[in-house]
This record gives C-alpha cells, sequence and structure tokens, in this order.
C-alpha cells in the first residue's frame, strides 16, 4: 500500500440530520411553489417534451411537431434521446401537469446531494457544526439546485450521472481498478452523453484512461469496458446519419458555434452589427448548400475561421465564461422560476459579452431593488465559493487523486460550456463544487486509519 493510501480513505463521519432537514426543506418549498405556479416549462423546456411526444407517437426522436412542415432535420439531433426518454417513462411527455416528473427529479437532486455530502463527511472525518451550516448555506444560496429540479429541463438528470461518474473516477485515480468500479464509471459516462451533448467528447477521454489502466494491468477486459461510452456516442451518431445523412452527435455543436461562440467574438471584435450580419450571412450561404451534411459542415467552417481570426478575443470571451460558469448568480433562472416580471432587451451576461460595460450599469440599474439586492447576495456566496475550492484544490493535505478527480471533471464541463458559461450550466457540476468548498473549510484530512472508500461508494 502506498504512503498516501490511508489518506485517500475517510474517517468516519456523518452528515448531521438538521443539515439533511435544511436540504429535504428547500426542496419541498421549491416544489410547492411549483405546484402552485404549475409553470414547470422554461424557455428550452418545449423540444425535449415535443422529442418525447414523438417518441411515444411516431418512434422517432425529432424536437418539433411533426406536422409542421417541411421538416427540419436539425431537430431530429439537436436533443439526445436521454432526459426524452426519462419524460417518457416518467409521465412527463403528457398534457396533464408532470408530477411525477418533479418528484423524481427532486430525489435524485436530494440523492445527488447527499453522496456528494457524505463523501465530505467521511474524507474530512466530519465538520464542526459552523461548516456544516456554511455548507447548508452555500447550499441554500445556490438556487439553481432547486429550481432545475422543478423544471422540465435535462440538468438534475445529468447531475446524477456526473455525481455518480465523478466518485467512481476518484476510486479508480486511487487505484481502485476493480473491473465494477471502471464499469459504474464506463456506465454513468455513457449516460451522461446521451443526456447532453457536452460529455460526447468525454468517451475518447474515458477510452485512453481505460487503455493505460489496461495497459498497466496487462488486462484487455479493462479497455474493452472503456470502449462502451464511445460504443454509445458512435451508435447515436450512426443513427442520426441514418436520419440527416450526416454523421454527428448533435446539430447543436453547429448552433452554438456560429450563433454564441462566433457571434460573441465578433461581437467583442468588430461589434454587434457586424455579429450579425455575418451569423445571417453564413446561414443563407449554408441553405444553398446540397444536402445537411454539407450545410453544417460550412457553418462548422466558416465560424471556425472566425474564431482562428480573433485568437486573442476568443481566449478573453472563454475565460470571461469559465469565470461566468462560476459566479453567475442566476438571474435568468429566478425570475423565471418564480415568475418574476421579465426585462426588457438584452441580458447582463450578453452586455458583459459586447463589452457594452455603461449599459450593462444601466440595465443594473432597472432592476427591482429586491432583486438587485438578492443577487448581489448569491454573487457574494458564488465569490465564496469559488475561493474555497481554489482552497482545496492547492491543499497538498488531500491526496492528489481527490482533488484531481473533482477539479478535473469541473474544469471539462467549465471549458467546454466556454462563452456560454451560465448558472444553468453549472448546475450539473454543483454538488461537486459544493463538496470542495466544503473541503476547503478545513486544514486539510486527517491523518489516521479509515474503514471507509472516499467516494462515499461501495467497491
Amino acid at each position: 500500500m502506498r504512503a498516501d493510501q490511508h489518506l485517500l480513505r475517510p474517517q468516519p463521519g456523518r452528515i448531521p440530520r438538521w443539515v439533511l432537514a435544511g436540504l429535504v426543506a428547500l426542496h419541498v418549498l421549491a416544489l410547492g411553489w411549483q405546484l402552485h405556479t404549475r409553470q414547470p416549462f422554461f424557455p428550452d423546456s418545449d423540444r425535449y417534451v415535443q422529442a418525447a411526444r414523438n417518441l411515444r407517437d411516431a418512434g422517432l426522436l425529432y424536437a418539433l411537431p411533426l406536422h409542421e412542415e417541411p421538416l427540419q432535420l436539425q431537430e431530429y439531433t439537436i436533443r439526445p434521446p436521454g432526459y426524452p426518454v426519462f419524460l417518457l417513462l416518467t409521465g412527463g411527455a403528457g398534457t396533464a401537469f408532470p408530477g411525477l416528473t418533479l418528484l423524481l427529479q427532486n430525489a435524485l437532486s436530494l440523492l445527488n446531494l447527499w453522496l456528494t455530502l457524505r463523501w465530505l463527511a467521511r474524507s474530512t472525518g466530519g465538520l464542526h457544526p459552523w461548516q456544516w451550516g456554511a455548507v447548508l448555506l452555500l447550499a441554500v444560496l445556490a438556487p439553481a439546485q432547486f429550481i432545475y429540479a422543478n423544471v422540465l429541463m435535462s440538468e438534475t438528470l445529468l447531475q446524477t450521472a456526473v455525481v455518480v461518474l465523478w466518485l467512481s473516477i476518484t476510486k479508480l485515480l486511487a487505484g481502485q481498478w476493480q473491473r465494477r468500479t471502471l464499469s459504474r464509471t464506463a456506465v454513468a459516462a455513457a449516460l451522461a452523453l446521451l443526456i447532453k451533448p457536452v460529455f460526447w467528447p468525454f468517451a475518447a477521454v474515458f477510452l485512453g484512461i481505460g487503455v493505460v489502466l489496461g495497459w498497466r494491468r496487462r488486462r484487455i477486459s479493462l479497455v474493452a469496458i472503456s470502449v462502451l461510452p464511445l460504443l454509445a456516442a458512435s451508435l447515436w451518431m450512426a443513427r442520426n446519419q441514418r436520419q440527416t445523412g450526416y454523421f454527428h452527435f448533435s446539430s447543436i455543436s453547429e448552433i452554438n458555434l456560429l450563433r454564441y461562440n462566433a457571434r460573441g467574438v465578433l461581437q467583442a471584435a468588430q461589434g454587434s452589427a457586424a455579429a450579425e450580419q455575418f451569423v445571417r450571412a453564413t446561414l443563407a450561404a449554408a441553405e444553398r448548400q446540397p444536402g445537411f451534411a454539407a450545410q453544417q459542415q460550412y457553418v462548422q467552417q466558416h465560424a471556425l475561421a472566425v474564431l482562428v481570426q480573433h485568437p486573442g478575443t476568443l481566449v478573453g470571451q472563454e475565460l470571461r465564461g469559465v469565470l461566468t460558469f462560476f459566479l453567475d448568480p442566476g438571474r435568468f433562472d429566478v425570475v423565471h422560476f418564480l415568475r418574476l416580471p421579465q426585462t426588457a432587451g438584452s441580458g447582463l451576461l450578453q452586455l458583459l459579452n459586447q463589452r457594452s460595460y455603461a449599459v450593462a450599469l444601466g440595465y443594473l440599474q432597472s432592476l427591482p431593488l429586491g432583486l438587485l439586492a438578492g443577487l448581489l447576495l448569491l454573487l457574494s456566496a458564488n465569490v465564496a465559493r469559488l475561493f474555497l475550492v481554489l482552497k482545496f484544490s492547492f491543499n497538498s493535505r488531500y491526496p492528489w487523486a481527490v482533488r484531481l478527480g473533482l477539479v478535473s471533471l469541473v474544469l471539462y464541463v467549465a471549458l467546454l460550456t466556454g462563452p456560454l458559461g451560465a448558472a444553468r450550466f453549472t448546475v450539473p457540476v454543483l454538488p461537486l463544487l459544493l463538496a470542495a468548498a466544503g473541503a476547503g473549510l478545513t486544514r486539510g484530512q486527517p491523518s489516521g486509519p479509515a474503514e471507509q472508500s472516499p467516494t462515499g461508494l461501495a467497491s
């Protein structure tokens, strides 16, 4: 056993009942509000629900009504099958209020937090009551966790896959290379990519991990298991090719590349007018290309050309997006969930990306005082959380495997989200951030024997 192996195994520790009661109460309040308002739809919910309905009625995953002609090929692949299937199985595809779907999402959210806090309790040997109070306060001040558990969006389901993936990866990094652990990691990675396209590149990363483990252990079975996520991605891409003639994972990639990445870079470099003109011209030219594959490739090539022409601006946009990923207080989520009056025009993030700082200041001054105060409180909590995460990341008293497994997965999501960074996209890794922040409240992991796994899952 390596010298630090005992550090990778957590000390005895339990989550205080009052912390669990607080988390349950927050979910009950959020679910109660949703039952009162009966508005489980966010702006992007319609495509998930419609895809589930088309899957139920026609056996076809298509994200717009099938009676609307002509059919748009991008809608066959804009949503992976994971969440529409979940909606179909839980009644979220019907016309009635999706109570069972929301109840299960709340249960998953609580499970994710419980697994995370159990890891925190065991890996630190237990926290002082004031530290547990700080962890609960940070959870309270991350409302996206409770909001997205109560709307028809895929974030909570993806979060479950990510939490299991994180706990399993931590075991692998700690040297626990059992076939069962690798299999659980592979299944979690495959489910994650079938829920959200951001995880399909992770299939190649995981294959690399499996090849290294298989070579070091001289076990071809480990390599075979690591192929599972890539196999799942390939089968979905083959399905997409049959539907559209283009071998790809999701049309959302080209949409984001053009409408957000390239447009954002041009807005920052040349202004909004130039950005809008480029997007319109590119889409018009793409429509003249013969076939969907040629159209998507045209968009991809011209959007990438813009990014290459402005590398400094691209890096700036990426860094700003990553920072926003960690700090965004979530005005969009709070306003939509609480049914507050909508503000006209561009949002704050869009104004900042356009470097319209004077307009952004005027935007803030136009917000209701109560909402502005609440957002500043949430922002302050996010700053504190990020500070604690960084403190944990550089604390050498925690084993490198523990820190690497958590931080690398969070950074993967943050970097691939890029300029789109917002509170919504942080939800899949919110429990991980909460765990790291809680660990950052301590000086480090106490030494001594332990009896449990560092992940909180059985080997």
